[in-house]
């Protein structure tokens, strides 16, 4: 039976699926298994307190709008109290439309090979590990696991975690060189060898997201305790009530501020919270009533980005608690998020819709369905070779998705990456338009209008440059003309403007 359907599953529904972002992980260099083709999965957790069991494992063994509102803030379990105002609240919008300039991606998928003692994985959570690899959770009770997979698709040896029936839940790469992870009532430890370390929750209760915080610590969320927790790599303890009872406090990730910032999935939340390390929580309402966030990460933008699995939106928050939120064009439901090395958020839709989707940092999302039919994707993460990764429930699989800047066969199938062209935004250089994204072959700064405003390059404006720099295309080889001073390329391909 899956561990789905143990008690944090049962608090929250089938949906918490691996909604957690790892934006980076570490990990081990476990004996190599299996061939090119295979999956990995990874999911969410939280951290525990008690004894310890050690086991080694062998080769068997995962828009739109803003107003005003104000939060609350309380500390819980730190050196000193603190008060907080909260972010504002805003009213809900929609997404941009429109394909024309979405850049197409590549889709590689690696089955997870049975000879590795997977079986049905089911895998969740996924995560970058410091040893080049990713690494991710085995959902699935056969077994109760976590593996690894290389950017090349070759599978480690399955290491079985050491209770049976609750597998693990999230994963992340601790900041002593080994693999943490999340699981039902505990928190776990995994060499690069295999070596399995177990230890107990302090309140006894479900765990959830984990991250590496700013201090040296993991940082984890309790959803059943209602709690955020923090972890020494040498495991103790200690742990923060939220202000706001049954919150159902889930993701967790490491903001651009040096705080601690999580989504409260729960009804009576429905809320991003921000904890500092000293343990002072902030908490900022979402403008959409029941929007169940459930993903959060950490965007190239400085911002905070989450997911609304029941709102059908991505949020944005700023460090100061400003929140503005985007429809998704085709209704799906967001999970896990996190961002992506082209300057873009990065998301899953499990279900009907079976996409992997980007929204860009103005809130255009383009939409793009995995090779496999219901596949179900769960986790996802920036992998360590500059590509992106996630999981795949129900296909048993990992994805690796490459080309994010444009240049592969798969192109969008909602959404797009145009952002609106008609709204007046001024330029200088091509680089100055963020619509379609950090992406050749998206929007230049239009030479033919005065003042100069950002278009579509398939429009065939050549654009304005100051510098190579300053060309989306550079990685094309697009040189900025000192005399036109348009790019040489705009479009993939090398087609000239």
């Amino acid at each position: 039976m899956r561990a789905l359907k143990l008690s944090i599953f049962a608090l929250f529904g089938a949906a918490l699926l691996a909604a957690c972002s790892s934006d980076a992980g570490s990990g081990g260099d476990p004996a190599q298994a299996g061939g090119s083709s295979g999956t990995s999965t990874a999911s969410g957790g939280a951290l525990a307190n008690g004894g310890q069991t050690a086991s080694n494992a062998g080769a068997s063994g995962s828009s739109l709008s803003t107003g005003g509102s104000s939060g609350s803030s309380t500390s819980s379990g730190g050196s000193s109290p603190g008060a907080g105002s909260g972010g504002t609240l805003g009213m809900a919008g929609s997404g941009v439309m429109g394909t024309a300039n979405a850049p197409s991606i590549t889709f590689t998928e690696y089955a997870i090979p049975t000879d590795t003692g997977a079986k049905a994985s089911n895998p969740g959570a996924i995560a970058a590990g410091p040893d080049g690899n990713l690494w991710f959770n085995h959902q699935s009770t056969a077994p109760n696991a976590i593996q690894s997979v290389t950017p090349n698709g070759v599978f480690s040896a399955v290491f079985k975690t050491s209770t049976t029936n609750t597998g693990p839940v999230g994963v992340y790469g601790g900041p002593d060189g080994n693999v943490w992870y999340t699981k039902q009532g505990g928190i776990g430890r995994a060499t690069p060898s295999g070596t399995i370390n177990e230890y107990g929750v302090p309140n006894g209760g479900d765990s959830a997201g984990i991250v590496n915080g700013p201090d040296g610590k993991l940082w984890f969320t309790e959803p059943s305790k209602n709690k955020i927790g923090n972890l020494t790599p040498a495991a103790q303890f200690k742990d923060f009530t939220l202000p706001t009872a049954n919150s159902g406090p889930y993701a967790i990730t490491l903001g651009p501020d040096g705080n601690l910032w999580f989504t409260e999935a729960a009804a009576s939340g429905n809320k991003i919270g921000r904890i500092t390390p000293a343990g002072v929580v902030t908490e900022f309402p979402i403008p959409t009533p029941l929007a169940n966030p459930r993903g959060i990460s950490k965007g190239p933008d400085g911002n905070l980005w989450f997911s609304e699995l029941d709102g059908r939106k991505i949020g944005r928050i700023t460090p100061t608690g400003e929140v503005k939120e985007f429809a998704i064009p085709s209704g799906a439901s967001p999970g896990s998020i996190t961002a992506g090395k082209d300057g873009n958020v990065w998301y899953t839709e499990a279900g009907s819709a079976n996409s992997i989707a980007r929204v860009t940092p103005e809130g255009s999302i383009a939409e793009y369905l995995i090779p496999t039919a219901a596949s179900d994707p769960s986790g996802i993460t920036s992998g360590p070779d500059g590509n992106l990764w996630f999981t795949e429930l129900s296909a048993n699989k990992i994805g690796r998705i490459s080309n994010l800047m444009g240049g592969g066969n798969v192109n969008s199938s909602s959404g797009g990456g145009g952002g609106p062209l008609t709204d007046g935004k001024t330029c200088s250089n091509d680089t100055d338009c963020l619509g379609s994204g950090k992406a050749c072959g998206g929007d230049v700064c239009s030479a033919k209008v005065t003042p100069h405003v950002c278009v579509l390059a398939s429009s065939g404006d050549p654009g304005l440059c100051s510098g190579d720099d300053k060309c989306w295309c550079a990685g094309e080889g697009a040189k900025c003309d000192a005399t036109s001073h348009a790019c040489s390329v705009t479009v993939h391909g090398g087609a000239s403007p």
